[in-house]
């Protein structure tokens, strides 16, 4: 049973539960759209049909995942439509909207010069997306509860698709390829690392949400969850796990939300 208090969308919630509520999941779901457009323009570093098709189901699948959360946050009221106009007519700097900073196109670009750049992402960045937004599957709030478990699931085949594409690098390019995705590890570590935030002790944003159920976890114990499952898969590709990266922070902040 949860220690929190629970909601269904018609439910009358707190004015504080309301706010905090919306700010977590439009930042979710802007972010998960202009995710999906960076992914889409990784399609240039695709090296054959397969790997392409493969990423544009990942894409579609993160255009998803912001809709999903949109819907939830148009059944409170809220026109998303703005926030989808905004992305689509000026994807490299929308305006009005609140996105990770990793998904900014600038910061973004800077990370990929080649496919097993891309592979690796979704191996090394993807299982902190796994281990943060499953913790939403134990939302206080149900309806983004019970959409977060279908991200979840669809997260974890994201991570797959990485995995794939990394054995497709080794397969096809030896142990140059092994290399390239071994150099390029630490570099999207300080992605992953980042992305829980900082300790419960030093945000007050989290002991907010915490309080109202909204982040159940603590921001530390994910982060070991995601070095536990990232050493597992970088063990299974033959590549080793990095020591002492720190976590880039600024990676997580978002545009202005207006």
């Amino acid at each position: 049973m949860s220690q929190w208090k629970t909601y269904e969308a018609n439910d009358q919630m707190p004015e504080e539960y309301r706010k905090y509520l919306l700010e977590l999941m439009l930042f979710q779901a802007d972010s998960e759209f202009a995710g999906a457009q960076r992914v889409m323009e990784n399609m240039k570093y695709a090296p054959r049909a397969e790997e392409a098709h493969m990423l544009s189901q990942k894409a579609f699948e993160e255009f998803g995942h912001g809709k999903y959360i949109w819907d939830l946050c148009e059944e409170l009221g809220v026109d998303t439509s703005q926030r989808v106009q905004a992305l689509v007519t000026n994807p490299e700097n929308p305006q009005g909207v609140k996105i990770i900073n990793g998904f900014r196109k600038e910061n973004w670009s800077q990370l990929f010069t080649q496919w097993s750049d891309v592979a690796l992402f979704s191996v090394v960045v993807t299982p902190a997306a796994v281990a943060f937004l499953g913790q939403y599957k134990d939302s206080s709030y149900l309806p983004w509860a019970r959409t977060s478990y279908k991200i979840y699931k669809e997260e974890q085949g994201h991570l797959g698709f990485g995995m794939w594409a990394a054995k497709r690098v080794i397969e096809f390019d030896g142990e140059k390829g092994r290399q390239d995705l071994q150099d390029a590890v630490e570099k999207f570590m300080t992605v992953g690392l980042g992305f829980f935030g900082r300790s419960a002790q030093e945000s007050e944003h989290f002991k907010i949400y915490h309080k109202l159920g909204l982040k159940p976890r603590d921001p530390d114990d994910l982060r070991q969850e995601y070095l536990e499952l990232l050493e597992s898969k970088l063990t299974e590709l033959g590549l080793e796990l990095p020591k002492n990266v720190e976590p880039n922070f600024e990676m997580q902040l978002g545009y202005s939300n207006t």
